[in-house]
């Protein structure tokens, strides 16, 4: 993920499109590091662009980086930039998944385009366009025009 504002902006657009859902349920972070011990006994870690994780899985005023540890969020988002490894991408998607995570969304943005990784081990890809809801998260609509709107990914 680039470091660019325009890709900042676009990770801030979707945390706020996000909140209004979460507001009683969870809560939502932009660049929040994760941190997962491997089966080798070595610490892993991965920086989500944009994550959601529910109130059930980590209380609030617990102790934060206690809670990101091994304990992956309920949907991360990855945005990808033009230089990323597809290596790289699928092993960030494949650790959410193996520690937790219900959905971990890759959005190409240059092409306006969304893959839906889940942890029943379906793929879904959408047009990052117009609104849709984030299954199985029945009652959370992205509205990608909103997040898109007036962003330069140029930059």
């Amino acid at each position: 993920m680039s470091t660019g504002v325009g890709h900042g902006s676009l990770r801030t657009a979707i945390a706020v499109n996000m909140r209004p859902w979460s507001r009683d349920r969870g809560s939502v972070g932009a660049r929040i590091r994760y941190e997962f011990l491997r089966a080798d006994g070595t610490w892993s870690s991965h920086l989500a662009d944009v994550s959601y994780m529910s109130f059930a899985r980590r209380p609030l005023g617990g102790d934060d980086d206690a809670q990101r540890k091994d304990n992956a969020p309920d949907i991360a988002v990855e945005i990808v930039s033009p230089g990323d490894r597809p290596s790289r991408i699928r092993r960030k998607v494949e650790t959410f998944l193996a520690y937790g995570s219900t959905v971990v969304l890759v959005l190409y943005p240059e092409r306006r385009h969304a893959v839906m990784h889940r942890a029943d081990g379906s793929v879904e890809e959408r047009a990052a366009r117009g609104q849709w809801v984030l299954e199985p998260f029945d009652d959370l609509v992205l509205d990608w025009d909103d997040i898109f709107y007036q962003i330069d990914l140029s930059r």
